[in-house]
C-alpha cells in the first residue's frame, strides 16, 4: 500500500541532508537578496529575512525544510526519486538548483511581503 504524499513530505522534512541542504540554499539566496536595491518590493522584509538566515541561532533543527519539503515541485521531485527502503533517496533526487529555484519562489512568503495587485 503506497504511502500519502503528506507521510512523504514529513519524512523529507525530518530528514537532517534535506535539511542540511535547505539551510545551505537558504544562505545562498539571503546573499543574493541583500544586494538588491532598496527600492526593491518588500526589501524591509526580503532583507531582514536574509540577515536572520545569516545569523542562525540554531544549526541542528530543521529551519525552513518544512517549507521546501511542501514546495509542490520538491514534493514532486522527491517523490519521482523514492526508493523503498532507502530513506535518503527522496532527498537525493532533489537537484540543487531545484532548492535553490524553491527557495526563491518561497522567499516573500517566508518573509512576509504581500505580492501587490496588479493595476495599482
Amino acid at each position: 500500500m503506497p504511502t500519502s504524499a503528506l507521510v512523504d513530505e514529513h519524512a523529507l522534512m525530518c530528514s537532517p541532508a534535506f535539511a542540511d541542504r535547505v539551510r545551505a540554499a537558504f544562505a545562498r539566496v539571503a546573499r543574493e537578496v541583500l544586494t538588491e536595491a532598496p527600492a526593491t518590493h518588500g526589501y524591509p522584509l526580503r532583507s531582514a529575512l536574509a540577515r536572520s538566515v545569516l545569523n542562525p541561532s540554531d544549526l541542528t533543527g530543521p529551519g525552513y525544510a518544512p517549507a521546501l519539503a511542501t514546495d509542490p515541485l520538491i514534493s514532486a521531485a522527491a517523490a519521482d526519486g523514492r526508493i523503498d527502503g532507502h530513506p535518503d533517496s527522496s532527498q537525493a533526487a532533489v537537484t540543487d538548483d531545484q532548492l535553490l529555484d524553491a527557495v526563491r519562489r518561497t522567499w516573500n512568503l517566508i518573509a512576509g511581503v504581500v505580492d501587490q495587485p496588479s493595476g495599482t
